[in-house]
């Protein structure tokens, strides 16, 4: 069957069908009967009503592709059905490993239920909330410095001199650095163009920082070669409005009473249950364990 010739994309469609089948049982008990069969496999049935139910509950970045190609992924709903018929026809289902996996993915899905019951799905973020949040951290949602400079860059102090002593004539900075500079920028003039704090090297931005707008620097020596760098706008942190960081703060809160709902739900189970710790036990963990593979 062929899919994509994306194998990235081919695979996660083909993981986001396993998922399905997993997490989704076969409809196989009394239905409508004008609910219409889709697929028959060994006398198990794949009803419209189950498929629909099946792509509904797919992560919703999913569900747009799968109906969309519904062919592809009723075959590999089919494809895996048959091979988890043939493995309870081998009696693979009754191996004491087997068995072991199963009881793990059923705790792990047991718990994640859970979680979403208690803690997910209580969670409730209001427009105070959000509002709150940012009067109190307004610092955090400052726009930063950012910088706008043009530079030449040339190989040696000598030829940096040079040039240092015509700007300073009264030569043009722009045309300087198209006929001087040896940076990739210099066709554009030296032109940078805007940059926040921390972005470029420190002495270069060190030197930035002690420019008022038009005005060029001394020399400035880095891994690079020699620069001269002129300042040509500066424009100082602005306050982000509520609305503009409204999402941000909504996943943090969000974040932040997930974990104050999680730890207060395993706080009140720990609490309420008889929990004994070896502690002796633990503390001779390697020797116990050698012990035991000896035997």
């Amino acid at each position: 069957m062929k899919l994509s010739k994306n194998v990235t994309g081919k695979t996660v469609f083909i993981i986001v069908c396993i998922a399905a089948v997993v997490f989704s049982p076969l409809g196989c008990g009394q239905k409508n009967d004008g609910d219409t069969v889709l697929a028959s496999i060994g006398g198990v049935v794949i009803r419209l009503t189950d498929f629909e139910e099946r792509i509904s509950n797919l992560p919703a970045r999913y569900r747009d592709v799968v109906r969309k190609r519904k062919g592809e992924y009723l075959e590999e709903l089919v494809n895996d059905t048959l091979l988890y018929q043939e493995a309870v026809r081998l009696g693979l289902h009754k191996e004491k490993e087997v068995q072991g996996v199963i009881e793990e993915a059923k705790k792990k899905i047991l718990v994640a239920r859970l979680l979403k019951d208690r803690v997910d799905d209580v969670i409730v973020i209001n427009d105070e909330d959000i509002t709150e949040y940012y009067n109190g951290n307004k610092k955090k949602y400052m726009t930063p410095e950012i910088m706008r400079v043009s530079h030449i860059l040339v190989p040696s102090r000598k030829d940096a001199e040079e040039i240092l002593k015509t700007l300073e004539s009264g030569a043009d900075f722009e045309e300087t650095a198209k006929a001087k500079s040896v940076d990739p920028t210099a066709q554009r003039g030296g032109d940078i163009g805007y940059f926040p704090k921390g972005q470029l090297m420190p002495e270069f931005e060190r030197a930035c920082l002690k420019l008022d707008i038009n005005e060029n620097s001394g020399i400035v020596k880095t891994k690079l070669g020699y620069h001269i760098i002129k300042l040509t706008d500066r424009r100082l942190p602005e306050e982000r409005s509520v609305e503009q960081v409204a999402a941000d703060i909504k996943a943090k809160l969000r974040t932040i009473k997930r974990r104050k709902i999680f730890n207060g739900l395993l706080a009140g189970l720990r609490n309420s249950t008889e929990i004994i710790i070896n502690e002796k036990a633990l503390g001779n963990y390697e020797r116990l364990k050698k012990e035991v593979s000896d035997d």
